[in-house]
Order: structure tokens, then C-alpha cells, then sequence
């Protein structure tokens, strides 16, 4: 028995449909991640003051981490941690002025953007005369 081509045509028409529908959002995201890409790249090549190898570098490989599903945001926990382990590197009479800094207690400045280059947190520790 043959099947009509008219038949074969449409089940090969609604299949791709199909694959359209379940494959779009894997498309979007792409779509998405190119134009994070691009913004990032204008961004490396208008920005005064920073280095630009290094931050087409970092452009490329969080393009590549998106396209891997790879790119996450970590939770406040997760943040909260890895300031702490930053601060505990250091010896125990600056580990508390670090998550002071970290976690921008009181009398903390914070200037900058991530996108500009670096925060820079700033205070003011009395150091009481000997």
C-alpha cells in the first residue's frame, strides 16, 4: 500500500511544526545569549579604562557558558558564602573589617558597577592610639 504524497507532505508539515514548537525557547535563549553577547561586546569596545582583551574574553566564554546552559545566577546563600570564604583567607584582626566590607555594614561607601569594571566598598576603621 502507498501512502498519497498529498498525506506524506502534511505528516512531514505538522512534524516540523512540532519540532518548531518544542525547539523555540532553545531559539529564544540562543537569540538571547547572541544579543547578551553583543551588548557586552559594544560594552568592551566603548568603555574608557578597562582592559579589553579581558573583557572580550569574559564575553566569549559567558556567550559559550548560555549556549551550555551553564550561565547561572547564584542564590543569596550561595553569595553569602563565598563572601565569607573570601574573608577567611585573610588573618583574624582583618577578617571582620572584610565582612563588614562584604557585606556593606554600617559606614560602608559603595562606588562602581560591575559593569564598569569593579565595586569599590570603602570605611573608616578607628585604630586606637597605643
Amino acid at each position: 500500500m502507498r501512502i498519497p504524497k498529498q498525506k506524506h507532505t502534511l505528516g512531514l508539515v505538522a512534524l516540523s511544526l512540532g519540532a518548531a514548537i518544542l525547539f523555540s525557547p532553545l531559539a529564544r535563549a540562543a537569540d538571547s545569549a547572541e544579543a547578551k553577547f553583543q551588548a557586552d561586546m559594544q560594552r568592551c569596545n566603548t568603555t574608557p579604562g578597562i582592559n579589553v582583551e579581558a573583557c572580550r574574553r569574559e564575553a566569549g566564554a559567558a556567550l559559550e557558558a548560555a549556549r551550555r546552559n551553564k550561565l547561572i545566577s547564584p542564590g543569596a546563600q550561595t553569595e553569602v558564602a563565598n563572601r565569607d570564604a573570601r574573608c577567611s583567607a585573610l588573618p583574624a584582626d582583618q577578617r571582620q573589617n572584610c565582612l563588614t566590607l562584604m557585606n556593606e555594614g554600617p559606614g560602608v561607601e559603595v562606588q562602581g558597577s560591575v559593569s564598569s569594571g569593579g565595586i569599590i566598598r570603602t570605611t573608616t576603621v578607628p585604630i586606637p592610639a597605643q
